[in-house]
């Protein structure tokens, strides 16, 4: 995604990886917790003409009461798509070469440098592709451009250790504090994440914090207690809280999952306000995101 202005520093190039250990009820980007690609479905726009069903190599498409359903045989190789002359059909996610993406990020030296800007590695995500993750930061380093890396910090302690030193911003994605409701709301415990947290902080990495502000979920008053007492014992001070929305809801349709928060409102200014407020007076220097 090019001109991103809200992934670090100036004008950014962020690149989206394949993969994620989290499962987080709220996930606005579900199509890429899967290493591989993910088909996706658009049922609005499909004409119905059949080309899909009759392309399918695996079979893995059937029309079922009026409507298309992709079968588990779906190998995700993208015939369907190729065929789709309406494009409902497309998959999320494509093998690239570092060479090949480096010289796709190059292309945007010119506004990185007028901006302060650089390169966003996100997700899904990176630490779960730890190999080509270390090659373009290394990469990215050698030619002059800033990386930031967004992670939720779920790794091995030596994957974390030997990649986010390497990055010039991590933006630490922190969900819930409280470990129960982390596992229930993620799918994961959260004591490797908050450990790598920690790690982070005592390796001297910038680090910016951000909180996905849930109403009904992470906003309690313990819960943003338990955000301020984490980060004030780890000495880190920048944080970023950004609000729920549903823009992503739609997205789950196309991949035939059910959307588990339907009924959450968006969060509001008020309560962007409000929590970051509770944050500020523990001492933190609090940003809200849009």
């Amino acid at each position: 995604m090019r001109f991103s202005t809200h992934d670090g520093p100036g004008i950014r190039t962020t690149v989206f990886f394949n993969g994620c250990p989290l499962a987080c009820w709220w996930c606005h980007n579900p199509e890429g917790q899967s290493l591989r690609p993910s088909a996706m479905y658009a049922a609005d726009r499909c004409r119905h003409c059949g080309d899909c069903i009759s392309a399918c190599p695996e079979r893995a498409i059937e029309e079922v009461d009026g409507a298309l359903r992709t079968t588990p045989a779906c190998r995700r190789c993208g015939t369907c798509v190729d065929a789709c002359q309406a494009d409902a059909r497309r998959l999320a996610g494509r093998q690239v070469t570092l060479g090949a993406l480096m010289a796709e990020l190059e292309r945007d030296l010119v506004f990185f440098e007028q901006s302060g800007g650089g390169v966003t590695l996100s997700g899904g995500e990176p630490l779960a592709q730890p190999r080509f993750t270390r090659s373009l930061l290394t990469a990215c380093r050698e030619r002059g451009i800033h990386t930031a890396l967004e992670t939720c910090g779920y790794a091995h302690a030596e994957v974390f250790s030997s990649i986010a030193p390497l990055s010039g911003l991590l933006l630490f994605d922190l969900k819930v504090v409280d470990r129960d409701k982390h596992k229930l709301f993620t799918g994961v415990d959260n004591g490797p994440i908050l450990a790598n947290l920690a790690r982070a902080a005592a390796d001297s990495v910038p680090v910016k914090v951000r909180i996905p502000l849930v109403p009904g979920l992470n906003d309690g008053p313990a819960d943003l207690a338990h955000f301020a007492r984490c980060l004030t014992e780890l000495r880190l001070r920048d944080v970023e809280v950004l609000p729920y929305h549903h823009t992503g809801s739609e997205k789950y349709h196309r991949l035939g999952w059910n959307y588990r928060l339907p009924d959450t409102p968006d969060a509001s200014p008020d309560e962007l306000a409000r929590a970051a407020a509770a944050l500020s007076a523990a001492g933190l220097h609090v940003e809200t995101g849009g």
